[in-house]
């Protein structure tokens, strides 16, 4: 997926982006323009947009907290990704996580030293809860 997304990003090139990940089988590549990607109308030919690039990423990030057990450092994908950090958390956000540092007990939970609890880190708690819209007021 990350390959995908760094391919992708720029500029979308079909025979490109078969050409750069050879060794993933056809059907997943296949399986991910269609997810990720939005043709418009008019067009025969796949684009990726802003949108298309933010559920790539929500859903990377949705795998990310499955592998963590549900509390992912969002520094370290925020450095992978080259973004910015609240740009990040934002979407971590939008998932329905709580960016915030470990408790002791959290920390022996995952098997993490004490020296993690440190950093923030997006946690997806019970019963889930998604951020309620802004509503903006009238002057």
């Amino acid at each position: 997926m990350m390959a995908f997304r760094n391919i992708t990003f720029r500029k979308f090139d079909k025979l490109i982006v078969y050409e750069k990940l050879s060794g993933v089988p056809s059907i997943i590549i296949d399986g991910l323009i269609s997810r990720f990607t939005e043709t418009p109308r008019g067009s025969t030919e796949p684009q990726s947009t802003s949108q298309t690039e933010t559920l790539l990423l929500t859903h990377m990030f949705a795998l990310c907290l499955r592998v963590d057990d549900y509390a992912t450092d969002t520094t370290l994908i925020a450095n992978d990704l080259s973004q910015k950090g609240p740009v990040i958390n934002a979407l971590f956000k939008s998932l329905g996580c709580k960016i915030s540092k470990l408790t002791m007990h959290d920390l022996k939970r995952l098997g993490l030293p004490d020296s993690a609890g440190e950093t923030k880190r997006a946690v997806l708690s019970t019963p889930l809860a998604f951020p309620k819209p802004r509503v903006k007021r009238r002057a």
